[in-house]
């Protein structure tokens, strides 16, 4: 992972968070946050611990840096919001693992993400 960074410093558009926060001490914010372009790269986090919230509602996010706080509410803004700047970038999330939806793939699809290796999202096909 230290070449991949030496490698890319301000090569990237746009950075999608979702380990940093997650409840396991990960924080890649300050080492990953170097590999966006200057000016122009977003980084997008949508996990955070105390500190990141006590930024988020005094305003002080450091300059690139959006975080969002999602809910399990019946609110769609911070997913579109989300949706408007993977569009902006032309990001496309990487599928780890893509399933029917039963109950079978569910449970295999949670073991998967317990693992904590998953290295995109899994999806499940409700068609």
């Amino acid at each position: 992972m230290s070449e991949f960074k030496e490698k890319n410093v301000g090569k990237f558009n746009c950075i999608y968070d979702t380990a940093t926060g997650s409840g396991h001490g990960e924080n890649y914010v300050s080492s990953m946050a170097k590999l966006l372009r200057d000016e122009t790269g977003e980084y997008v986090q949508i996990n955070g611990g105390m500190t990141t919230l006590m930024r988020y509602y005094t305003g002080t996010m450091k300059p690139q840096h959006n975080f969002f706080l999602t809910s399990d509410e019946d609110n769609q803004t911070d997913l579109v919001e989300i949706t408007r700047l993977l569009k902006s970038t032309g990001v496309k999330p990487h599928i780890d693992l893509l399933k029917p939806f039963d109950a079978e793939s569910v449970a295999e699809g949670f073991e998967h993400l317990k693992g904590r290796r998953t290295k995109g999202k899994i999806v499940f096909n409700m068609e």
